[in-house]
Parts: C-alpha cells; sequence; structure tokens
C-alpha cells in the first residue's frame, strides 16, 4: 500500500490564518471519507485545541501525551501511542486524528546536532501513516529551526497561507527560497506545492495586488483560485473550536469553500508528485 500525501502547512509570518487553514482541510477531507492524520509541530498547539484533541488535564501528563515525549527519542512508529481523535464529533471524531502539540516542542532544539536528528518525525510516522489518506503537518511560523527541518524532512509537499498584504507575502516568498537553497540538505523530494490566499477582500485593490505578486514567486497556477474571505464565522470557529458546517449560513459558505480548495490541492499534489515520480 502506497503511503499516504504528507502536507507541510508553513509559513514565515503569524496571524496568515496556517491553523485555520488545516482545520478547514481536514474538515474537508473528513467530509469527503478521507482519514485524516493531524500533526502539531507548533509548539503553540494551537491546532490541538482547535480540533478538541482529547488530551489530559494533567500538565506532566499532557506532555507525556504529545509529540513532545515521542520527539525526543522515538522508535519507528511511536507516534502511534498518542494519537488522539478529534473531539468534534461525528464523521470529524471518526477521520481526523491528532497528534498533539506541546509548549516543550521547542527544547528539540537542544539536541539538534545529533545524528538524524532531523529524521525524528519521519521515523515516528514510519508505518502508522498507512492507516490515512492524507497526513497534515502543521508547522511552526519560522523558517530555520529543528521543528521546521523534521516537519519538511517528513513532507512530500509544503502549502503556503498568505494573507494579501506585504509582509505575508514576502514571508511566503521567504518559504520558497528557503526550500530551494536547503531541498538538498533536508528533503531532495519536497516540493512547494502552491498558495492559498486568506482574508481576501475583492473590493480592495491592494489586495488584488498582493494577489498578482503571490502569483509571480513561481506561477499564477501555483496560487489556489479558492481565496478565503474574512468572515466573523473563521473567528468565531477558531475561538470555541468548531467545525466550520456547525457556525449557521456563514460557516457551512466557508466550510464549501474548504471542499473547494482541498479538491484543487488534492489535484495539484497529485500532478506534482505524479510529475516527480
Amino acid at each position: 500500500m502506497a503511503a499516504p500525501p504528507h502536507w507541510a502547512i508553513a509559513t514565515h509570518k503569524g496571524g496568515t490564518g496556517k491553523s485555520k487553514l488545516i482545520e478547514l482541510i481536514a474538515a474537508a477531507a473528513a467530509e469527503k471519507g478521507d482519514r485524516v492524520l493531524v500533526v502539531d509541530m507548533d509548539a503553540q498547539a494551537n491546532i490541538t485545541r482547535r480540533l478538541r484533541a482529547q488530551i489530559p488535564a494533567e500538565p506532566a501528563e499532557r506532555r507525556q501525551s504529545s509529540l513532545a515525549s515521542v520527539l525526543e527519542r522515538p522508535g519507528k512508529g511511536e507516534i502511534a501511542r498518542v494519537l488522539v481523535p478529534s473531539g468534534w464529533g461525528g464523521v470529524y471524531s471518526e477521520r481526523i486524528t491528532v497528534a498533539p502539540g506541546h509548549l516543550d516542542l521547542e527544547l528539540l532544539a537542544l539536541t539538534a546536532g545529533q545524528p538524524s536528528s532531523s529524521r525524528r518525525l519521519l521515523t515516528a510516522l514510519a508505518g502508522v501513516v498507512d492507516d490515512f489518506d492524507l497526513v497534515l503537518i502543521d508547522c511552526p511560523p519560522n523558517l530555520l529551526s529543528h521543528l521546521i527541518d523534521n516537519a519538511w524532512t517528513a513532507s512530500d509537499l509544503l502549502w503556503v497561507p498568505v494573507e494579501p498584504e506585504f509582509d505575508a507575502v514576502e514571508a511566503a516568498r521567504r518559504v520558497v527560497e528557503r526550500v530551494e537553497r536547503d531541498r538538498d540538505l533536508l528533503n531532495p523530494d519536497l516540493a512547494v506545492a502552491g498558495f492559498v490566499i486568506n482574508r481576501f477582500r475583492s473590493q480592495l485593490t491592494l489586495h488584488k495586488q498582493r494577489a498578482e505578486e503571490t502569483a509571480g514567486i513561481i506561477s499564477p497556477a501555483a496560487v489556489c483560485p479558492v481565496r478565503f474571505p474574512e468572515l466573523v464565522a473563521l473567528k468565531n470557529g477558531s475561538e470555541f473550536a468548531q467545525p466550520m458546517s456547525e457556525l449557521g449560513t456563514e460557516g457551512r459558505a466557508m466550510a464549501t469553500l474548504g471542499a473547494d480548495a482541498y479538491a484543487w490541492m488534492t489535484t495539484r499534489g497529485q500532478m506534482l508528485m505524479g510529475a516527480a515520480a
């Protein structure tokens, strides 16, 4: 059985909707019938909370039940011992599984010089991923870190969320530059698959200009045609850890956009991985 695609969601700027994109894609995949493993490599553990991962309340137990303990010195497939379902209920709990993040993930940087340390996540995932149709890896919002090295080493494709403003577009450009510079050191097969534009206001000329600049980083074909607007439902979903489908008309509209984006990403991802094979 072929391994499922491993998608890293990464950016060099916080606040561009990285974790929200993972929520939307994971939900869309589950609604389609796909089984999704969400790996929270961000020490802030936002996606762990937003997906309502069922983690212990006691701090010491919470750490032992997270990626922070797994990645210290992982055995093959060891991530299986911390996997928990999403607490959203229904098909989401049945089809979305979370490898919880933890603040102590940042401490892994202290051992970054050990042999094969950038392959820890890859080792921990070995074999376990065969039970899934998609692996989503939530990366911390930076470029030069041990956690990024682990996430990208374990990934096939990298997707970059972009807010249509100057700093976010430049951050997306830096992601591409780092992949091109260090690909051979981390993962020779890693490709930047494309960009997803968030918080887009179609009436703003500046937003249209920034979208065009994003298209110039790789090519227009690398920009998702679905552009997510900034809606109250997005903020409510994150704040109250609920899927978009439960947040009224706005939320359902956003869930539909998520499904459309997932369909485009799947098609583009298959094309890129097929071309690389």
